[in-house]
């Protein structure tokens, strides 16, 4: 038997304002008209793309079984079919879009998120997380590079990478992840790491670090902010190939570092701003020789 509240003639109607009082009552009790409605609540919340109405509508006829049979449509069919199509593609669209965003060489980018979280990204790092997923509490993000999050209590929030996960509630926290590096950094409330070994809970002023292969690192910081926020990067105990990788991203230069140790660990703090300053911070307690050139830096033991 068929549903009336599925019939294009009635939906256009409604879609036009042209029911009466008793049908749209009448339909406003039913289970088609809350699954419609949620449809158009949805694309309210967004941008949606721009259509042609009558191209979507012909491109549906056209994939229609029976092309053999073409029949007359009058314009409220168009209508009506055109409008569904839009509802239609609007979610599909909503639902399958991905976010992504990036930062260049020595840029930094600050991101709210849909629920009123905030993500400053540093420089060479991107995030990229699903819309709709928001909506449905499911926070959820992928991070590469290096990123401090403050969020919003609610459900979970969990900031995925290739080296491990970090899960919260509601906190300030900053997570720096690379090829073989995985740091994160509980600045406020209680964080949970998780990476392919273990899992940690961090709280206020505690750190947690994996490199390599090597075992996790747990530690202790004063900061209320990360470093880099302020333009400058900080290390601790940290090997110079992760240092030197930071230079690199922080100012847009290749570095050989065939002829040093770049085992060798450092701490301590370069500036953001100036490049020669920044190698001469690194170098000079390792005893290593610095040449800038048009293209590259070249680093050699004293």
């Amino acid at each position: 038997m068929k549903n009336e509240y599925t019939d294009d003639t009635f939906l256009s109607r409604w879609l036009n304002n042209d029911l009466t009082n008793e049908e749209l009552v009448s339909f406003q009790k039913t289970t088609e008209y809350k699954e419609y409605q949620k449809i158009i609540d949805a694309t309210q919340n967004f941008n949606a793309p721009t259509f042609n109405k009558t191209q979507v509508l012909e491109r549906i006829l056209q994939k229609t079984k029976h092309q053999k049979v073409r029949k007359l449509v009058p314009n409220w069919m168009y209508a009506a079919a055109a409008s569904i199509a839009i509802l239609i593609s609007t979610v599909f669209y909503l639902t399958s879009s991905d976010e992504t965003f990036s930062t260049s060489f020595g840029e930094q980018l600050a991101l709210v998120l849909p629920d009123g979280s905030e993500v400053l990204l540093n420089s060479k790092s991107s995030l990229s997380y699903k819309k709709s997923d928001w909506f449905d509490g499911k926070r959820t993000l992928e991070l590469k590079g290096e990123g401090y999050f403050k969020v919003k209590k609610g459900s979970k929030f969990s900031v995925n990478s290739e080296n491990g996960s970090v899960s919260v509630l509601g906190t300030q926290f900053n997570v720096k992840t690379d090829a073989s590096y995985f740091e994160v950094l509980c600045f406020e409330g209680k964080v949970q790491v998780k990476s392919s070994e273990e899992t940690a809970i961090l709280t206020q002023g505690l750190s947690f670090r994996k490199i390599g292969n090597n075992s996790s690192e747990k530690d202790n910081f004063i900061n209320t902010k990360p470093n880099w926020i302020e333009g400058e990067s900080s290390f601790n105990n940290t090997p110079l190939q992760f240092v030197l990788s930071e230079l690199e991203k922080q100012y847009q230069v290749k570095i050989a570092s065939q002829k040093i140790d770049v085992n060798t660990l450092f701490t301590g703090t370069f500036t953001n701003k100036n490049l020669n300053l920044a190698l001469q911070t690194i170098c000079v307690p390792l005893s290593i020789q610095f040449k800038i050139t048009e293209d590259k830096v070249v680093l050699s033991k004293k």
